[in-house]
């Protein structure tokens, strides 16, 4: 047995509540003014048990001014209950209410023919063909007619058996994705706290689960669940349920809210959609249109901005981004519905494709490649497209589409087999395969500028690679994007240094010169040291061009800002140090270290300086002490 949501529809006064109160037993006008008045002002609710399936009517109301409260109770019907009194029959709320459920991807329902007791069957036949001919415009000529009287109670058992066999054959809803349930009620219950109702659409919940609402009401812990009216430890989709939510303040949350795991959901302003006109529209829908979006229980103003057309006419179907001023929470695949404002009426609805994250310039090619995946019906990879240079994680994939776990790996694999994905980081920084080729280009690009110039360096230190991406990227996908480039072999590593691979300095002949000029100045048994304008008078001009070099290679060693020595002279340093502690204590003045070089002043407070750096030596006093030790 599974829990159905049936919602009523028809014009007002055809007698839907009076119809649910015949089968159920249950008055679904709620408030005094309902009853005062004979009329449905708001949403009502009752449920019919049988074995074969539980029945939760959602009543709607018929009148026209309170469409938007029967838009709000639209939300995850399962099964239509049109409504059609035979002295009437077909009306205009009949006809927006069935267009308004089939643009919501309501596909199975039942017509009950109601008020047969006031006339005759010729009459009656009439209302039936008039219908049939209405439904068969919409695509509902399957839908079965049954003729009824609320009032006697005729029909009334052929049409519980009629609803009951559309449940059966209803799909059950998927519990895969996480839980959410727009809010279509909120109130407070003394000693309890405030308790929220509507249908769930999406996964399971249980007591005692956090949960958040959307877009910034906060979070609570489910205290108490019920179906109907009957506490429960869980809650499934497709069934209608009160969550009792003691941590947040009942005026804090109102209908057009969302209920839904912590963290799940991606609040946007922008909404990627496929829209189709109703062939009733009165007018075109133009880019710029100001309509009202009606998604789950929440209405919001939107702007329409088209995809390759200026206007979609009666009839006709394409792509848009809606723009929104205040936030909406959905995922792909959920359906909505647009009314323009004056002359009040649907005119379209559609299916969210994207949760955007920035306004689409249909004509820019990164908006038209998003389209094209959309139209490709590949949602996971007109997100990459859209996402650009930045990519995204594996969390905002999930909050931005509802795919989780097992499902979002799959569709992940599938889209990564056919380059539209590339995964860095660990699997942390998802990008589409084109921009994940685009970074690898910079990034090499930059070390072939940084190799090359007038001063070509072989070897580029890690640090600075990481700090020239950080600049664009978060730290953690700097280290991320040189990861990568290193995995694809496109560079390689030398300690904490890196050059594009396979790279080796090509000197021109007044370069080599000054590198064997500069080998002879610094080289040698001594301890030969040189300031930066030395070597250039020593060794010419082009010295400055080969140090870096030599520097990035490790044989020369810049100290003090614009000293120089060879990788030898730093190791005798060391052994005089070593020495120096072996034979008078741990601590030489710099009088001493200077005749121990046999060098000048100049030379020696930078070169001590740089000692300190490198922790081979401690500032004590007027002198130094050794840390170093001697080398095996």
């Amino acid at each position: 047995m599974r829990d159905v949501i049936v919602g009523t529809a028809g014009h007002i006064d055809h007698g839907k509540t009076l119809l649910v109160k015949a089968m159920t037993g249950t008055d679904a006008d709620r408030w005094e003014e309902e009853k005062r008045r004979g009329i449905t002002l708001d949403i009502g609710f009752a449920t019919l048990a049988h074995e074969r399936a539980t029945l939760h009517f959602v009543d709607l109301p018929g009148h026209e001014r309170f469409i938007k409260n029967m838009l709000a109770g639209a939300t995850g019907v399962d099964v239509c209950l049109l409504v059609v009194a035979a002295d009437e029959s077909v009306m205009p709320q009949t006809v927006e209410h069935a267009q308004i459920l089939r643009l919501l991807g309501v596909r199975r329902g039942v017509v009950a023919l109601n008020k047969i007791d006031l006339v005759d069957a010729e009459t009656s036949e009439l209302a039936r063909l008039e219908l049939g001919e209405f439904l068969e415009g919409l695509g509902m000529g399957h839908w079965p007619v049954l003729p009824v009287s609320a009032l006697t109670g005729e029909g009334v058992p052929g049409l519980v058996e009629s609803l009951l066999r559309e449940a059966e054959a209803c799909e059950r809803p998927g519990v895969a994705r996480p839980f959410r349930l727009p809010v279509d009620r909120v109130f407070p219950v003394k000693g309890f706290g405030t308790v929220v109702t509507g249908t769930c659409i999406d996964g399971a919940v249980a007591v005692g689960d956090e949960v958040e609402v959307y877009p910034e009401a906060g979070r609570s812990r489910v205290r108490g669940l019920q179906v109907f009216g009957a506490a429960v430890p869980s809650a499934l989709a497709g069934q209608r349920v009160a969550v009792n939510l003691p941590d947040l303040h009942h005026l804090d949350i109102r209908r057009g809210c969302l209920t839904a795991v912590a963290g799940a959901l991606w609040p946007t302003h922008l909404l990627d959609v496929s829209v189709e006109v109703l062939p009733s529209a009165r007018l075109p829908l133009r880019t710029g249109s100001t309509l009202a979006l009606h998604i789950h229980t929440q209405e919001v103003e939107a702007h329409l901005h088209l995809e390759g057309a200026a206007a979609l006419g009666p009839g006709e179907s394409g792509f848009a981004q809606l723009r929104l001023p205040e936030p909406v929470m959905a995922w792909p695949g959920d359906r909505f519905i647009l009314r323009q404002p004056a002359p009040a009426g649907t005119v379209a609805g559609g299916e969210v494709l994207l949760i955007a994250q920035r306004k689409a310039r249909w004509r820019r090619p990164v908006d038209r490649s998003t389209a094209e995946a959309l139209r490709r019906g590949d949602g996971l990879a007109a997100l990459l497209v859209e996402a650009g240079p930045a990519g995204v994680s594996p969390q905002e994939v999930s909050a931005r589409t509802g795919i989780t776990g097992e499902a979002l790996e799959a569709a992940a694999s599938a889209t990564e087999q056919g380059g539209g994905l590339v995964r860095w980081g660990g699997g942390t920084w998802w990008l589409a395969g084109p921009e994940a080729v685009a970074w690898a280009n910079r990034s090499e690009a930059w070390l072939k500028s940084r190799h090359g110039g007038r001063g070509p360096l072989e070897w580029v230190p890690r640090q600075e690679f990481l700090v020239r991406w950080q600049r664009i990227l978060r730290p953690e996908r700097a280290e991320a994007l040189l990861a990568a480039l290193g995995t694809s072999g496109a560079v390689e590593f030398q300690g904490d240094r890196v050059r594009s691979a396979g790279y080796g300095v090509k000197l021109t002949p007044k370069q080599r010169a000054s590198v064997e000029a500069l080998r002879a100045v610094l080289g040698g048994e001594g301890f030969s040291m040189r300031a930066g304008k030395e070597l250039e008078e020593a060794c010419g001009l082009a010295v400055r061009e080969v140090l870096p070099i030599l520097t990035g290679a490790g044989e020369v060693i810049r100290f003090g800002g614009d000293f120089f020595m060879g990788r030898e002279t730093r190791e005798r340093v060391r052994n005089v140090l070593t020495d120096w502690a072996a034979a008078h204590g741990g601590v030489i003045s710099v009088p001493e270290f200077k005749e121990a070089l046999g060098t000048t002043r100049k030379y020696v407070m930078p070169l001590l300086e740089h000692l300190d750096d490198l922790k081979w030596t401690r500032r004590e006093g007027d002198g130094r002490r050794i840390l170093v030790n001697p080398r095996d």
